[in-house]
């Protein structure tokens, strides 16, 4: 019996096996590794009970009790049930009149398991072997003494033979299994810390920036943990296992082994500081050896971290290098003083541009109090304060403009600044930075005075006029009393700066602006307001109109007098006269700028009346100059929206027949209706609107001149298309016509450009040169209204021309004033004499017609042959008339 006992307890020991290789093949999967450890209890118990002691049929004795108890203790509830559910089914299998027992028995062993695990989790049992035995005793006696529950022989027979070899037997195989299991228990709990520890010490190792190194007594790389390879000698599989001699230069790698046993010798952790060419290039290091503790290999080794400080030693050498840098600026820095002071008042710094600006050289100054140096007396207890406060509080003096003093006593103008410097071991200092702005300061006074100064005259320019005017507006709204607006212009000044220069044209202004100023009262305002303009501000003049028109008047004819007196200017006397505009302001309604316009209004009305006169403003001439705004505005609009039209006028020659046409331009206004080409041309002309409108009738007319081409009919008509002045002086006109008519397949030959003589008035060389250009395409030329204009007989000879216009003026009275015949007569024999052809214009009569065929005309155009018409009108007359060939159309 007690063999078979024995061999229950070898089961035990190889439960113990079993549950520790269970566990830590199922380590990742604990609650699986737990369900296998049930299945394993179960399976030895089922084991036992298949080879048990048998008492009696029925009645068996095995080891289950131990199992399950110690399921219950070191496996917990799941891993128990699953053991005592498979022990309870192996019971059942075997059948029996103990059976009922046993399982009493399992679900008993079981249960005290449990509590035992419960009771060491609270901390109030260990797992120790008295403590183990006292369990196992008390659970063995509580089995025995649920065989009591058996029949009476065999409870007889139990307590005789079985119960003392029981207790003795699987109380001790219980005190082994649990230690056992416990030291299966500890050791894998010691495997998993080595575990966690290890995964520590690799993520530390990882996240630690430097390289580590376990190095043996020899110098040969035992473990190398490095971020990455840039700061190794090779990468760290061709490094471990090969000593410093194989990989580093011979003398580094004597050095690192004189290291190694050094640290190795003395115990102690021992520094380095080196330089190795890496993967990454030449690096330098700070390495530290400490002894490793343990052999490796047989080997005394010790741990080397090494950090690279490249950057470190960079940033020192560049901070060294800064340092210098910076205090050979700070002592040679131009224009910029620094100086340094103790907390009584002592230079104790003083650079160069200090002495520069101050006077005194740093010999001089070093020393010397603050206060004694370049504090001007006022100041001296206000800076004492201001010095006393910043070493006794550390705040620093805001930073501003001051007036100090040079050694020789003069003022300076500085922009000064202020830093309190305290090194430990060195008393703290106040550093002043200042900045010469002498020059700024002057500068300053200088534009704020040509801010509101005009610099050539001294007079108040237009910013300071436009002040001064609103300050007037005011006081003469609260006062009642009138002021007047002067607006004087010279007259042809522009002449003087042509012919005589710039310089002479200043001295003239200068001239003017003594003599106006010498003209007005003390409280009125002379104002130059650029080039040849001047306004005249007069404050306080009568509160009745009449009176303080009178009074400008007079003040006004006094300024046109002074002005004509002659001028000597550069040795040579000139004589001028001005115009000038005048406005009151009665009730002070108007803004500034508008006051400044009617003035300027009446000076141009001044003008146009002869100048050298004096016009006041009138509230009509207002209402022009907007309608005229308005028409501009209109004009813009009237282009984008294709108001425009041409009508063609006929030109005839002496039997009648057309031979052309003139084109005209027309505006058909949407709300006014036709508007007259003398109220539209000249707003054109100044405002530029002419040239895409000289463009836009350019183009149209070509365009019909190349339909006419196409029709057998017309192709011989010429088409006359009058060019402003300002459209035929454009650098790219001549490119702009060849391109047009490239574009509109227009035929040059029957194309005749009519000319004004004020394109005459400059530049004369250019307007040649682009004729001849257009002429070489085929293009003809007509001077248009001759005889009106400002053309010589010179100019006509150059001019590269095909025909001359009479102008109307001259038409119209030849047969009642004798000069316009006489010039009519005059022009005709002057184009005659130069192989040019002449056209009069204007021809209304019939009278008017033979007068001029009579003196030699022989192309007409005028009311006599036809108004200017529209399109299809004018190819009707056209096709009416004979043409060239002398067949009717």
């Amino acid at each position: 019996m007690f063999i078979e006992l024995v061999k229950g307890v070898a089961l035990l020991l190889a439960l113990c096996f079993l549950h520790g290789f269970n566990i830590r093949v199922w380590r990742q999967h604990p609650r699986t590794g737990q369900v296998f450890s049930g299945i394993l209890f179960g399976t030895i118990c089922v084991v036992g009970m298949l080879t048990p002691v048998v008492l009696m049929p029925g009645v068996i004795f095995d080891a289950r009790s131990v199992v399950l108890s110690m399921a219950g203790l070191f496996g917990g509830p799941l891993v128990a049930c699953i053991a005592a559910a498979m022990a309870a089914t192996g019971r059942l299998w075997l059948g029996g009149a103990g059976a009922e027992v046993g399982l009493m028995v399992i679900a008993l062993c079981t249960a005290l398991g449990l509590v035992y695990r419960e009771g060491r989790a609270r901390g109030r049992l260990g797992v120790e072997p008295v403590t183990l035995a006292l369990f196992g005793l008390l659970l063995h006696t509580a089995v025995l003494a649920v065989f009591q529950l058996l029949p009476t022989e065999v409870v007889q027979r139990v307590n005789q033979t079985l119960a003392l070899p029981f207790l003795l037997t699987f109380t001790p195989a219980t005190v082994a299994l649990g230690l056992l299991l416990h030291d299966v228990e500890e050791r894998l709990a010691t495997e998993r810390a080595l575990h966690g520890t290890a995964a520590r010490l690799r993520a530390i190792a990882q996240a630690i920036p430097d390289v580590l190194l376990v190095l043996d007594a020899q110098g040969r790389y035992v473990e190398v943990l490095s971020p990455d390879d840039a700061p190794l000698a090779a990468s760290p599989a061709q490094l471990v296992g090969k000593r410093m001699h194989d990989v580093l230069p011979a003398e580094q790698a004597d050095r690192f082994v004189e290291l190694i046993r050094s640290t190795l010798l003395s115990g102690q952790t021992q520094s380095v500081e080196y330089e190795m060419q890496t993967l990454s290039g030449t690096r330098q290091f700070e390495g530290r050896a400490q002894p490793l503790g343990v052999k490796v290999g047989g080997q005394a080794a010790v741990v080397f971290l090494a950090r690279d400080i490249t950057q470190r030693k960079r940033a020192e050498s560049a901070l060294r290098e800064s340092e210098l840098r910076f205090r050979s600026l700070l002592r040679n820095i131009p224009s910029i003083s620094v100086q340094g002071y103790l907390e009584d008042g002592t230079t104790s710094y003083w650079n160069q541009a200090s002495e520069e600006l101050y006077g005194y050289t740093a010999e001089e100054a070093l020393g010397s109090n603050l206060l004694d140096l370049i504090i001007p007396p006022p100041m001296r207890d206000a800076v004492r304060e201001h010095v006393r406060h910043m070493f006794a509080t550390a705040e620093v003096i805001p930073a501003g403009e001051l007036q100090l003093q040079r050694k020789d006593g003069t003022p300076v103008h500085v922009f000064s600044s202020h830093a309190y410097i305290r090194v430990p071991g060195h008393p703290p200092e106040m550093f002043c930075i200042d900045i010469d702005i002498s020059g700024r300061k002057a500068a300053e006074d200088e534009a704020r005075y040509l801010a509101f100064y005009d610099a050539l005259t001294q007079l108040p320019n237009r910013r300071l006029l436009v002040d001064r005017l609103q300050q007037v507006l005011a006081s003469g709204a609260r006062s009642g009393l009138t002021t007047a607006v002067l607006f004087v212009d010279l007259d042809n000044f522009k002449t003087l700066n042509d012919t005589r220069g710039h310089e002479v044209g200043d001295l003239l202004l200068k001239e003017v602006a003594l003599r106006l100023r010498g003209c007005v009262r003390e409280q009125d305002t002379v104002a130059r307001l650029g080039g040849d303009e001047f306004v005249v501000v007069l404050q306080n003049l009568s509160s009745d109109p009449p009176e303080a028109a009178a009074q400008a008047r007079t003040l006004g004819e006094l300024i046109l007098a002074q002005l004509r007196q002659p001028y000597d200017l550069a040795g040579h006397e000139h004589h001028f006269t001005a115009s000038i505009g005048v406005t009151l302001l009665r009730e002070h309604r108007d803004s500034v700028d508008e006051v400044l316009k009617q003035a300027d209004m009446a000076m141009y009305r001044a003008k146009d009346a002869g100048r050298n006169t004096l016009r006041f403003f009138d509230p009509d001439m207002q209402q022009a100059v907007n309608r005229r705004a308005l028409l501009e505005t209109e004009l813009h609009n009237g282009l984008r929206q294709s108001q425009f039209l041409l009508l063609y006028q006929p030109q005839v020659n002496a039997q009648g027949r057309v031979t052309g046409a003139e084109a005209l331009v027309r505006w058909q206004h949407p709300a006014h209706g036709m508007v007259p080409p003398s109220e539209f041309i000249p707003l054109a002309e100044e405002s530029g609107l002419i040239l895409p409108l000289g463009y836009w009738v350019m183009e149209t007319a070509l365009r019909q001149q190349a339909r006419w081409r196409l029709d057998p009919a017309m192709a011989h008509l010429s088409l006359a298309i009058n060019v402003s002045a300002r459209q035929f002086l454009q650098e790219d006109f001549v490119a702009q016509v060849l391109a047009l008519l490239q574009r509109t397949g227009a035929d040059p030959a029957h194309i005749k450009l009519e000319l004004t003589e004020s394109l005459l008035l400059d530049n004369v060389d250019s307007v040649i040169a682009t004729m001849r250009a257009l002429k070489a395409q085929g293009l003809g030329f007509s001077l248009d209204d001759f005889g009106t204009g400002y053309s010589s007989l010179s100019y006509l000879k150059r001019l590269p021309l095909d025909q001359i216009k009479i102008d109307q003026g001259f038409v119209r009275d030849v047969l009642l004033d004798p000069s316009d015949a006489a010039i009519a007569r005059s022009i005709i024999a002057l184009a005659s004499s130069l192989g040019l052809d002449v056209i009069a214009e204007g021809v209304e009569t019939a009278a008017h017609h033979q007068f001029l065929l009579a003196h030699g005309c022989k192309a007409f155009q005028g009311y006599l042959f036809g108004r200017p018409m529209a399109l299809e009108n004018f190819e009707r007359v056209a096709r009416e008339v004979l043409g060239p060939e002398g067949t009717s159309s």
